[in-house]
């Protein structure tokens, strides 16, 4: 039998809304949204209460614990839950894109031009996820890369970066801190792509785009701009503290000649992975936090 101060643990947690959503984008939501946001709210608290008692009861009742423990453990999710949370997070179901070449950019170098990043992505072929980003009647993502292969352009969608799954693959996830980094990224989701950047030299490149790669045009995030939201990269690995200057806004800025790296909220990619597979996601190659 459950001890009282847990039941009573677990009832705080109901009764806080779930942390308006867990991952909700700080700032309070307008009076129009409130009832939208407290209905999103239930179907959350609905879907993933028992997963939040499962994985995060150490930390209850400290809300700011238990919201960075959810992002933290996202890819141990079920299913029903993380389609709830990441909705929350997006506003959005997300799609899947079977059997297509897409363009992943999660592990892009990306250099500032003018406000918009350029990445240099891989392209890939399979499945792979976004968010549907609708174009009218029956036309999404996915309808929208297919047919890319016709007109010579690509769109960015997400898979599991294989460099940072395997300890042999020379890439790990480096977790920039929120409310002290300061830094922005690329967030490449649904970034367009062009197949005349193959095999040619491109500004802010120092040698020319590879075959089998292409660079796509990506909005920038701000981590500076109030979010106490953070978020995670891809560099090396081994593990490199030097790398963690492109979570620093004084080297990974909005400014044209920047370098930035292409990134997403903390437990984002685990998430999205086990969206895709149907199944937990591995064990990342972890390098901690600044």
């Amino acid at each position: 039998m459950r001890s009282s101060w847990k039941r009573a643990a677990k009832a705080r947690l109901i009764g806080a809304g779930f942390a308006v959503s867990l991952m909700s984008v700080p700032g309070a939501a307008a009076p129009a949204l409130a009832q939208e946001r407290l209905e999103q709210d239930f179907g959350i608290i609905k879907a993933c209460a028992g997963d939040v008692w499962r994985l995060c009861s150490d930390v209850l009742p400290d809300i700011g614990r238990m919201k960075e423990c959810m992002q933290n453990k996202m890819g141990q999710l079920p299913r029903s839950c993380l389609d709830k949370l990441l909705d929350a997070m997006a506003g959005s179901s997300f799609k899947v894109c079977k059997d297509q070449t897409y363009a992943l950019c999660a592990a892009a170098r990306c250099n500032v031009y003018d406000g918009v990043a350029y990445c240099r992505c891989e392209e890939k072929h399979g499945d792979s996820i976004s968010l549907p980003f609708p174009m009218g009647k029956g036309v999404d993502v996915c309808a929208i890369n297919a047919a890319g292969a016709e007109n010579k352009y690509m769109v960015s969608t997400y898979s599991l970066p294989d460099q940072i799954a395997s300890p042999q693959g020379g890439g790990g996830v480096y977790t920039c801190e929120g409310g002290k980094s300061g830094g922005a990224y690329a967030q490449c989701d649904g970034g367009l792509c062009f197949r005349s950047t193959e095999e040619t030299t491109f500004p802010g490149f120092d040698k020319p785009v590879p075959k089998g790669q292409i660079i796509c045009s990506c909005p920038i995030t701000d981590a500076g701009s109030g979010s106490a939201q953070g978020y995670q990269i891809l560099g090396p690995s081994p593990c490199n503290k030097s790398f963690f200057k492109y979570c620093k806004s004084d080297v990974a800025n909005g400014r044209t000649g920047s370098t930035i790296y292409v990134g997403a909220p903390i437990g984002t990619a685990a998430a999205l992975t086990a969206l895709l597979t149907g199944k937990a996601a591995p064990a990342f190659n972890e390098c901690g936090s600044e």
